[in-house]
This record gives C-alpha cells, sequence and structure tokens, in this order.
C-alpha cells in the first residue's frame, strides 16, 4: 500500500496512515503539540516526531498554565480552572461543555497525537483506519445541547437500517422503525473524524487548550484537591479534574486506589472473547454500484465455516467501514496470512463483498495484528472524588456491539451539564462543586450500572441474550402496552435513562415468569396425571 501523505495539522505533524492504535505507534513525538482558541494570542515552538520531522505547533498564552519558579517544588506547576485528562469525544466533550458553563481556563491533555482534520481524504480514501462508531439520539442530543451535532453530521452517514445475511447467503432487511417523538436519524462517524469534529469546534474557545503528545505520570489529592504530574514533570493543580481517559484510565484508577471516596472499580473476565481485523469497502469498484444501499448497516455470517461475522457501517463519502469479529486464534484468520490467503476467505465466507474489497486491502487485512475489545466494567458506589469526576469509559465500559459507548459517554457529560447548572457552580471556587459533583454521583451511578450489567447480557449467548430477545419480541407483539421492546432498543430510548430501561425490563421478566408458570404449570401437572394413570394397573 502506498503511504499516506503527512499531514500538517495547526502547526502540529500527524501521521496520516494506519489504523489509531499503529498511527501512534508511528508517531510518538518528543515534544507537545498545543493549540488554544483561535481568539487567543498565540506563540509557536517545535514538535519533533520520531522520523525526524519537524513543524510549528502552537503553544497558547500562558494564562492558564502559567509556570511557576522552581522553588515551588523541584517540578514546573502550573495551574488552571479545570483539567481534563483524554482528548477523545468524551474529554472534547467535557471542554466544550465546562466552557461554555463559563469556566475561564480548560485544559486537555492526552497521550496520543491528534487525528487528521475531518475534511482530510485519508478518511475516503482508507476509511478502515479508523473505526466506525453510531451516534444514536442519546449522543444526538448533547451534541445539539451543546451546538455541535450539525459539526459532526456534516461528516456522518445517516443510517435506516440493517442487512443481514446467514450462513447459507439468505439475506434480510429491516428499517428503522419510524416513532413520531424520535427527532433524530442514527448517523455514523469514523471515531477519528468525530474527535477531529469536536478538535476543530474546540477552537471556538479561548477558554479551551488542547495538547497533544502528553501523558499522565500520576494523580494525588493532597489537602484535598487533585495534582496531576505530567510527563516531563510539569505539576498541575486544577480546580476541577475530569477523567475522561478511557478503560485504562489512570484518573479511575487513581481514585480507586487513594481510597478518599466510594469510588470502586468492578470489572469482569471475558468469557467469550473476540477479537477482530478491519477492512474497507468500496461499493464503486464493482461492476453494479447502484445495487448496493449505502444508508445501511451491514451484518453477514460466514457462509464456508470460517466462523467469523463482518458488521459493516457506512461512512459519509459512500464508502464501508468493515470489523471482522472472531475468537482468538480462529484457524480461517491465521491461515490468511498473505493477500492471496486473504482474497481465498472472503471469496468463500462473503462472497457478496468479495468484489468491493479493494486490492490493497488483502494485504493489509494478511497482516493486521488482532485487535482486542475492551472488557465490561464500570465505577460503582461513586463516580466522583474530591474535586474530581470521570465520565465515558473510565466509569462505564461496553464491548462496541450496539454504538452504546460514545453515546452513554456523551450523556454523562450532558448529566454533569445538569448537575452544574443545578448547584450553580460559577466558578471553580464555588462551594456548589462539590455537591454538584455528589448528585452527579447519585442522580447518574444507577445508570452506569444498569448499562454494563444490561450489556453484559448481550454476551451471555442463546439464554441471556437470544431467548430474551425471543420472549420480548412475542410478548410485546401480543400485549404492545404492557410489554415493552427487546433490551437493545430500550438502551437506545434517548428520551429514557438506563435505570428507567432496566426496571421496565425486570417487571417485563417478572410478568413474562408469571405467565409462562401459569401455562406450562398446569399443563405439566395434568401431564403427570395422564402418565400416572397410563402406569397405573
Amino acid at each position: 500500500m502506498d503511504p499516506q501523505p503527512w499531514v500538517v495539522r495547526r502547526g502540529a505533524v500527524a501521521c496520516g496512515h494506519g489504523p489509531r492504535s499503529a498511527r501512534h505507534e508511528a508517531l510518538a513525538p518528543s515534544g507537545v503539540r498545543r493549540w488554544r482558541g483561535r481568539r487567543r494570542r498565540r506563540t509557536t515552538t517545535t514538535t519533533t516526531t520520531t522520523q525526524g520531522t519537524s513543524s510549528s505547533s502552537v503553544l497558547g498564552e500562558a494564562s492558564v498554565a502559567s509556570t511557576s519558579s522552581a522553588s515551588d517544588g523541584g517540578g514546573d506547576k502550573a495551574f488552571s480552572n479545570a483539567l481534563v485528562v483524554g482528548g477523545g469525544p468524551a474529554g472534547l466533550a467535557a471542554a466544550i461543555m465546562l466552557a461554555q458553563q463559563g469556566w475561564s481556563g480548560v485544559k486537555v491533555v492526552d497521550r496520543l497525537p491528534p487525528p487528521p482534520v475531518a475534511s482530510h481524504p485519508i478518511y475516503s480514501n482508507a476509511p478502515e483506519r479508523s473505526y466506525n462508531l453510531g451516534v444514536s439520539g442519546r449522543g444526538q442530543k448533547f451534541l445539539d445541547s451543546i451546538g455541535a451535532l450539525g459539526d459532526v453530521k456534516r461528516f456522518s452517514a445517516e443510517n435506516f437500517g440493517r442487512m443481514t445475511w446467514d450462513e447459507q447467503g439468505n439475506s434480510t432487511v429491516t428499517l428503522r422503525p419510524e416513532i413520531a417523538e424520535e427527532i433524530y436519524q442514527a448517523i455514523c462517524i469514523q471515531r477519528d473524524r468525530l474527535t477531529a469534529v469536536l478538535l476543530e469546534y474546540c477552537e471556538r474557545y479561548e477558554e479551551i487548550e488542547v495538547s497533544h503528545g502528553v501523558a499522565v505520570d500520576s494523580v494525588t489529592w493532597p489537602s484535598g484537591s487533585p495534582e496531576v504530574t505530567l510527563q516531563g514533570g510539569e505539576v498541575v493543580r486544577p480546580s476541577l479534574l475530569v477523567g475522561a481517559d478511557g478503560f485504562n484510565s489512570v484518573v479511575a484508577r487513581a481514585l480507586d486506589e487513594s481510597k478518599l471516596s466510594e469510588f470502586k472499580i468492578q470489572s469482569w473476565a471475558d468469557k467469550n472473547t473476540r477479537v477482530y481485523k478491519t477492512v474497507p469497502l468500496d461499493y464503486d469498484i464493482c461492476g453494479n454500484p447502484g445495487e448496493w444501499k449505502r444508508d445501511l448497516n451491514f451484518s453477514a455470517n460466514s457462509q464456508g465455516g470460517a466462523d467469523v461475522t463482518l458488521e459493516v457501517l457506512p461512512t459519509m463519502e459512500g464508502k464501508g467501514v468493515g470489523v471482522t469479529l472472531y475468537k482468538p486464534d480462529n484457524e480461517a484468520i491465521k491461515g490468511a496470512d498473505t493477500a492471496e490467503k486473504a482474497k481465498e476467505l472472503f471469496k468463500t465466507n462473503f462472497p457478496q463483498f468479495y468484489d468491493v474489497v479493494p486490492e490493497r486491502s488483502f494485504t493489509d487485512f494478511a497482516s493486521q495484528r488482532d485487535q482486542k475489545l475492551p472488557l465490561f466494567q464500570y465505577a460503582k458506589n461513586a463516580l466522583h472524588g474530591p474535586k474530581t469526576v470521570c465520565v465515558g469509559d473510565s466509569i462505564h465500559t461496553v464491548k462496541p456491539y450496539f454504538g452504546l459507548g460514545v453515546n452513554s459517554a456523551f450523556e454523562d457529560v450532558g448529566v454533569l451539564k445538569a448537575c452544574l447548572e443545578a448547584h450553580h457552580v460559577d466558578n471553580p471556587g464555588d462551594d456548589g462543586l462539590d455537591k454538584a459533583l455528589a448528585a452527579f454521583t447519585e442522580g447518574h451511578k444507577r445508570n452506569v450500572e444498569t448499562l454494563v450489567k444490561m450489556s453484559r447480557t448481550f454476551d451471555g449467548g442463546f439464554l441471556f441474550f437470544v431467548l430474551p430477545i425471543i420472549l420480548d419480541s412475542i410478548f410485546h407483539k401480543l400485549l404492545p402496552q404492557v410489554f415493552s421492546t427487546n433490551c437493545i432498543r430500550m438502551l437506545q430510548k434517548h428520551n429514557m435513562s438506563f435505570a428507567e430501561a432496566g426496571q421496565i425490563k425486570r417487571r417485563d421478566r417478572a410478568l413474562q415468569v408469571s405467565i409462562i408458570a401459569m401455562v406450562f404449570l398446569p399443563c405439566f401437572a395434568l401431564l403427570l396425571r395422564v402418565l400416572r394413570w397410563l402406569v397405573t394397573p
């Protein structure tokens, strides 16, 4: 594959090829890339990449990240009103929300380099280099509240349903039901592209400073306030610390280990492990491009016995990002270690997609390493600590099968926003901050727990996943006024909290079991009587 060009992004050098994980391995800048909102005076510094390429990067005016003298304690000590650890969608959403709430200084740090700009051709030429996300009404509702939904939609594809293929190649199309009160149409966007859109949106706020290539070494709470040591020795003492740094969150684990609050990470071993590789689909290269619907999800089971599932989400350019899911050490995947063998794998198992996989992608697929899905994990008892709060995957991690990850992360930030507003937190010195964070825990911890526990059932095989969906389908069709739809659709309802959805499903299960018992127990008793009569002389 021809290497993609390097792109200079607002003074930063970003590698334009390789999946997100590979791109981060390929580009590990020795310096720090920083920028502020466009209205702030800028100064320049130099960032050097591992390949020896340097470019100008932007360092914001030091009114927020001011540096104290060395006599303050050995390393540089910077002071800002809020520090957000994690520059993904959740962290950037939190930064935008805080800036809109009137916080005068919001610093975001992320250990990885920034993604290419949202308009970069990499998202079309190699769409598989960043996996796709589905943004449902739950996530769009929050994006709408901060004014970013229009920007996100510009780089998204609308999704109206799903087309599936079974092992025999039989297909079924299921369109999303039209619901009168549903105002948000589901959309799909590459994860890096979503991050890039929010990064550009951050530039509208002079209060926000974003620094990439900055890792967090440690988090402590001396005197009841957070103190964060960044890579290189800089120490930041924010009035509010937001942990948005994902599944292996430094902030969340430090808070758990500190015992300063009831924050406790609960995780489970993966009993149904799946790994994946990505593959692009270009429908325009086949003989009849018009036969492909560009506004549907595709899901196909392998037809040749490979025990692989292919899931495809659309992109803005009308292409597809495919994810092949399989168990570790899958023999068919291990055997597809050359371009020709990868071709044979797709031709045998996914013949309907064979003609729309670009030629160069078979080589990429053969050499691509297995990528892991996250474990189920959530923060129980509390979601906050002293002047500290966590959002996104740092407090709830689920497998990304049904688009609940980024949507629930956005909702976290929306709930936090409501708590700050309800307690009239106008500045970081306000006493209402502690009350607002406590309210965030009390009002949201059941949602976090319910989301993860319900999502775990989706990973539970026939008894805990397929059978409940069958029962929900039967009972909902028979008595729609009494029984709700299945768990997956319930969790997608943006006007209903996860806790409310869980409560409704528990009620449904109790009623279903009661009805089944009332119907089958008399039949079973009658059967026993008949058997007893038959065997009695």
